[in-house]
């Protein structure tokens, strides 16, 4: 992690910390992200968007190792900054986690960080070339080359008559350059399989995806998304989707589309149809919203707001799960989202609990 990189963000947000300082935390960066456990990343996204009630000791024993002045409470400021330095340095190493930890706590633009807004951005750039690159075919060298030793036949040939003492060298040496040569031919055909497998398996995936979109109908709750209205859904095809999703971690390139195309087939209202979350959720009958949440891997409320409140509707019911809605995520429950959206949110928080 270089310098001046910590240099350009802390000029970013207004501080000016020494060269001391400087060196001190980027090498205390350095360690964490050479360590850095699923979970720490998870609560180190939380801690950028400001989120609180968070267990950061190891993040301050981390800094304090070579400034015993580093506090979480005095360095607020700036640890915001330290956190999106090293979420930076995951992200620019391919993490899926912390790239799209980072896409999915922003929900669409709701939440905004108090420091290194550009994180965002550079995530959500690096989350889409991820999404391109998994799926570029890789090269397939199918070359199997078996080991030998040219000198071993001659020397089989050239044992003299009952000197089993040799003979039974030889055998060894056979059985020997048998089993190297087992065991390069094998490694030299997994190395040909892995990638032909990896391949297969994103064909796979994308075939489900195609089928389910010609088929129209909703894998969790087996009936047609004709019967739901445009925000419905929205959710219950991100989950759908999401569970499609069994090959790339971070799914299609093409997951908006495909959302925007199921709530095409969402049943038309004259009326004005309300936009808020609210009004979404409690479109779904609860005992759907129980097969939906069931899908759902439980995340920080304040991290996956969409799926928090599927959650808890499941719960608690219709109008219920409003209030406990606020007090865990910080949003409203009338929070407004055009369906692609609220459909795209939910999805990738669907992807996040996956990787989790």
């Amino acid at each position: 992690m270089e310098k001046s990189v910590f240099a350009d963000l802390y000029s970013e947000e207004g501080l000016s910390p020494s060269a001391e300082i400087i060196s001190s935390r980027t090498a205390a960066a350095e360690r964490i992200v050479a360590d850095m456990p699923d979970s720490r990343i998870v609560d180190l996204v939380c801690h950028y968007y400001g989120h609180v009630d968070i267990d950061l000791h190891w993040f301050r024993d981390a800094f304090a190792e070579d400034d015993a002045s580093f506090s979480l409470v005095n360095n607020e400021r700036e640890t915001r900054v330290l956190s999106a330095a090293i979420l930076g340095a995951l992200i620019a190493d391919d993490s899926d986690l912390a790239t799209l930890s980072v896409v999915v706590g922003s929900v669409n633009g709701f939440r905004v960080p108090a420091q290194c807004k550009r994180m965002i951005g550079m995530a959500v750039e690096a989350m889409g070339q991820m999404s391109v690159n998994v799926r570029k075919p890789s090269a397939v060298e199918i070359s199997l080359v078996p080991t030998q030793n040219p000198k071993l036949g001659e020397e089989v040939l050239a044992l003299p008559a009952n000197d089993w003492r040799q003979l039974i060298a030889a055998i060894n040496n056979v059985r020997a350059e048998t089993l190297s040569s087992s065991r390069t031919i094998a490694k030299q055909t997994m190395a040909a399989i892995t990638p032909l497998k990896h391949q297969l398996e994103l064909l796979r995936e994308e075939g489900q995806m195609l089928w389910w979109l010609i088929g129209g109908h909703s894998r969790s709750l087996e009936r047609s998304f004709a019967d739901f209205g445009p925000h419905q859904a929205a959710l219950i095809g991100a989950i759908d989707l999401g569970s499609l999703t069994t090959a790339s971690r971070l799914g299609p390139i093409a997951a908006l589309a495909m959302l925007e195309r199921v709530i095409a087939l969402a049943k038309n209202s004259k009326k004005t149809v309300p936009k808020d979350l609210a009004n979404a959720i409690d479109g779904i009958s609860r005992e759907d919203l129980r097969k939906l949440s069931a899908v759902l891997t439980e995340l920080p409320a304040q991290l996956a707001p969409i799926t928090a409140a599927v959650q808890l509707a499941s719960s608690l019911g219709p109008g219920a799960w409003h209030s406990i809605f606020l007090e865990r995520t910080g949003l409203n429950a009338n929070v407004e989202f055009e369906p692609a959206l609220l459909s795209q949110q939910l999805y990738r928080e669907h992807l996040l609990g996956k990787l989790i």
